[in-house]
């Protein structure tokens, strides 16, 4: 058996101790003597505590009370983990039909911080398969979906990002010039879609679509990858009607209206 408190680091579980608390208490907001006494800690410990967490936006301070309570940060990673959990329930059937379609993988992909995170999968039934597996993370700048999910971003947001990105060159196909590579998000907004020419791998092709939420937002992508064996100019038309095909009904499904 695990020895769990061999494990515990103090002052996080403390941090989240004071978390869950303020979240399950029918009390809306606490003091730092409060809190202090409750955990049995002193009040400058529980101080810098709560200045953590407000510096994270997990908590809110009330000058005129000197109390403080949940912050927005909450209300945002519960929304995100709903949005997440809803999502992949409702992408099962699409990611499925479109495997089925065209006999290749079908990924849900989604943003993780600075790079991109494959929360979902279904193969087709063709022998060779081209799939990335459930949980592999990927660069923003290469692949059809993580191009397509730094496109999709605020530009403020976006341009943040490209200030720190290293554009690393997987192959020759790989764009490494950063002038470059902002007109190819900006053609990846204007076209609705995003492709893969062989830039993550030699011999993959991959094919991205938004997914959007009931506001608009782009929350994910949904791609198709297939090989060079299967690749022709003719079949990649077909593979992009499919996926923005798929990335609109996927949308709908989660709440976008989208205009016919």
């Amino acid at each position: 058996m695990i020895d769990n408190g061999r494990y515990v680091i103090d002052v996080l579980d403390i941090t989240l101790n004071v978390i869950d608390m303020m979240a399950f208490s029918e009390q809306e907001s606490f003091s730092p003597a409060a809190l202090a006494r409750k955990f049995n800690i002193n009040r400058s410990r529980m101080f810098r505590i709560l200045k953590t967490l407000e510096r994270r936006n997990y908590v809110e301070y009330s000058p005129k009370t000197e109390t403080y309570r949940l912050g927005i940060k909450i209300l945002v990673l519960s929304e995100n983990i709903r949005n997440r959990l809803s999502l992949r329930h409702e992408a099962e059937e699409v990611l499925k039909t479109m495997a089925a379609e065209t006999g290749d993988a079908a990924h849900l992909v989604v943003l993780n911080g600075k790079s991109a995170i494959i929360v979902d999968l279904y193969l087709g039934d063709n022998n060779l398969q081209v799939a990335a597996p459930i949980g592999q993370t990927m660069p923003l700048h290469v692949g059809a979906s993580p191009k397509l999910l730094l496109a999709y971003l605020p530009m403020k947001e976006r341009e943040r990002i490209l200030a720190h990105i290293e554009l690393k060159q997987y192959t020759p196909n790989t764009i490494t010039n950063l002038s470059t590579f902002r007109q190819s998000l900006n053609e990846i907004r204007r076209l609705g879609y995003s492709v893969d020419d062989q830039e993550f791998e030699i011999g993959v092709f991959a094919f991205a679509a938004p997914v959007r939420d009931h506001s608009g937002n782009v929350i994910a992508g949904v791609t198709i990858t297939t090989p060079t064996a299967r690749y022709s100019p003719e079949r990649r038309e077909k593979l992009i009607q499919t996926v923005v095909a798929a990335g609109n009904k996927l949308s709908m499904r989660v709440g976008y209206q989208l205009d016919i």
